[in-house]
């Protein structure tokens, strides 16, 4: 499965920008893409270091999701979340992160994921001490403000935090407005970047409009989504039955369940903020999940019986992933993500290309022109092309990194050498709306 037969479009997108970045345009203004900054930041590293390289990629999310294990298990075993020290909270999180194969890439969710979990440590300190360290708090906020600059809808975790703190602490309201200084910090250090390098407005409409302002990627349908996660889903729902029953629980661990049960109501609030039905979505619930599963192996009094538990979970990770991607379990016949794959286009190898459209395969072998990488934010530039704006944003884009290759799938170009003359003369129409740069 180490190979490039897997690259998922959103893959190939982060590596566009990657390279896009380390060929010297601006990020929201030489770069059309919602991606958040720090996000675009690694990826412009892992390009510079390794060039489009997948394997680079699963390797550097295997490293973070072992630290992720080590960092989860650390903070349930420190904060005494459950009635003996065990390491079967680091394994099942291992186990559920491993359920599908585009949990094992570098995505946003995943690096935003990290911080997620550093801040649920410092919440869970505030929660059994009452720490009296103001830097606690701050670093709460911190972390979920650095966690929303790799993905921007884990935005939604600080009102978790604050609900937390209202409901299962006596936090003073000073507190409360410290965290606040924190978890907005991240996000003003970022504006006052975009802000002196003159790209502001960019950033806003690239970055933070797409949050509420965007369309649904659906690469699989929610049904497909809960054919995929069924054993944990089902095995979720037993735990949850076992705990509410709040065996042998001590106060403070009552109070642990209830916070990560809000986490999961969170957690449905970021899929649909996300807009993006994909498997690796919802890895946001595997803290959740890993928590509850973990209480209900541990509660379970005939050991055999929570073995089973434990096998049906280790072996549903094998048949969900590795049965529906070599197609010997019959979730391969139920779950179709040939819209989530990179389908090979050799046809433009080593050209600069413009794709005018949610589908990004041409790019596979060929080189990005132009700052409209993202269809959904530039398709409005190209369909109202009468407004002056826009047309001086096109004019501009165009001129300064001009495509070998335009393949107009909507049928969007037509308008727009209407009133740029000039562009269309140096293209002849071949092969549909497919355009192609004049020699010479």
């Amino acid at each position: 499965m180490l190979d490039d037969h897997t690259l998922t479009l959103p893959e190939l997108n982060y590596m566009l920008v990657g390279e896009m970045l380390n060929d010297g345009a601006t990020l929201y203004e030489g770069i059309w893409d919602n991606i958040a900054p720090l996000s675009a930041s690694v990826y412009m590293v892992i390009d510079f270091l390794f060039g489009r390289s997948q394997l680079a990629y699963q390797v550097i999310a295997l490293i973070l999701v072992a630290f992720q294990c080590l960092v989860f298990n650390r903070l349930l075993l420190l904060n005494k979340a459950y009635n003996e020290n065990t390491y079967i909270p680091g394994l099942v999180y291992g186990l559920l992160m491993s359920f599908f194969f585009d949990f094992l890439t570098l995505t946003p969710v995943l690096m935003g994921t990290t911080f997620l979990l550093l801040a649920l440590n410092n919440i869970f300190n505030h929660i059994e001490f009452r720490a009296k360290q103001d830097e606690m708090i701050l670093n709460i906020g911190l972390y979920l403000g650095i966690a929303y600059l790799f993905y921007l809808p884990n935005i939604i975790f600080g009102i978790a935090a604050l609900l937390v703190f209202g409901i299962f602490t006596g936090t003073v309201a000073r507190r409360y407005v410290l965290m606040l200084f924190g978890f907005s910090l991240p996000m003003m250090l970022a504006a006052c970047y975009f802000l002196l390098k003159g790209r502001f407005t960019s950033f806003i409409y690239n970055f933070l409009d797409p949050l509420l302002n965007y369309e649904v990627e659906q690469y699989m349908s929610l049904q497909e989504i809960f054919i995929l996660f069924s054993v944990p889903i089902l095995l979720l729902i037993l735990a949850l039955v076992r705990v509410s029953q709040r065996a042998r629980f001590t106060n403070y661990q009552v109070r642990l369940t209830q916070v990560m049960f809000v986490w999961i109501i969170f957690s449905v609030g970021f899929v649909f903020l996300s807009g993006v039905f994909a498997p690796n979505t919802f890895m946001v619930f595997v803290p959740s999940a890993a928590f509850f599963l973990s209480h209900y192996l541990l509660l379970i009094k005939k050991r055999w019986m929570a073995e089973i538990a434990f096998q049906v979970l280790f072996v549903s990770v094998i048949l969900f992933n590795l049965g529906t991607f070599f197609d010997f379990f019959y979730s391969a016949k139920l779950l179709s993500y040939d819209n989530y794959l990179v389908q090979r286009e050799d046809g433009w190898a080593d050209k600069r290309i413009l794709v005018l459209d949610y589908d990004m395969a041409p790019y596979i072998n060929a080189y990005p022109a132009t700052p409209f990488l993202n269809w959904q934010l530039s398709e409005e530039l190209f369909r109202n092309p009468e407004y002056y704006d826009n047309l001086t944003i096109l004019e501009r884009g165009f001129s300064g990194d001009i495509p070998e290759v335009i393949i107009d799938t909507h049928d969007v170009m037509s308008p727009v050498f209407k009133r740029l003359p000039a562009l269309k003369a140096k293209y002849d129409k071949r092969d549909g709306n497919i355009y192609y740069l004049k020699k010479g």
